[in-house]
């Protein structure tokens, strides 16, 4: 039997945020979806505009790579909201989302937080392939953790959020990024069942 000196827990699910309970909900957000939209739009919903009302006093944009971290005030169960920039979503490219995992999965290991869960932003939004978007994501956010050797003491779950109409492509790309790094690490995928969701609320943007 092979034996893995790295190991990663994947959790793909399509929960509503509120169940979600995380130290730190990471989204995606773009410079030129004003309000936000996806994941983000449902957040700013939730927080009666706080997202959008910071974009319009011009305290964050969207810029590619921009990092804010927002209490949500109990307005939903996690604890924090990490919005990462990814510039506009017309221009967003795979080594764009590449380098969000990567970013992501180094943010979050510097601020110690080992409870959280993210999003593959700008699914069903842009023109790129779903599956190759969340084998791109999750392969950036794998490669910091490996270069970093922080898969190296067993499983560091790892949940991915996914819009409902977009998981099953989402689960195929996280089986597809298994099978690339097969020799460096043992991956583990579950897809675990919404009981909660907000359709409505994605229905309508």
């Amino acid at each position: 039997m092979q034996k893995y000196a790295m190991k990663m827990k994947i959790n793909v699910f399509s929960e509503s945020i509120d169940v979600l309970n995380y130290d730190v909900l990471t989204l995606g957000f773009f410079s030129d979806e004003r309000p936000p939209r996806g994941y983000c739009g449902l957040v700013d919903w939730r927080l009666n505009g706080m997202i959008s009302n910071l974009i319009a006093k011009g305290n964050i944009e969207g810029a590619f790579m921009e990092k804010v971290l927002i209490s949500p005030n109990l307005r939903i169960p996690s604890s924090k909201i990490l919005l990462i920039g990814l510039g506009d979503i017309a221009h967003l490219t795979y080594e764009k989302l590449y380098t969000a995992g990567h970013t992501i999965s180094k943010t979050l290991s510097e601020i110690k937080c080992d409870d959280f869960a993210f999003e593959i932003p700008g699914t069903g939004r842009c023109d790129l392939d779903v599956s190759k978007m969340a084998t791109t994501l999750i392969s950036g956010f794998f490669d910091f953790l490996a270069e970093n050797s922080r898969l190296s003491n067993g499983h560091i779950p790892t949940c991915v959020l996914g819009e409902e109409d977009h998981l099953a492509e989402i689960i195929l790309g996280m089986h597809k990024f298994k099978v690339d790094v097969k020799k460096r690490a043992k991956i583990d995928i579950t897809e675990i069942k919404n009981q909660n969701r907000d359709k409505e609320f994605f229905r309508g943007l």
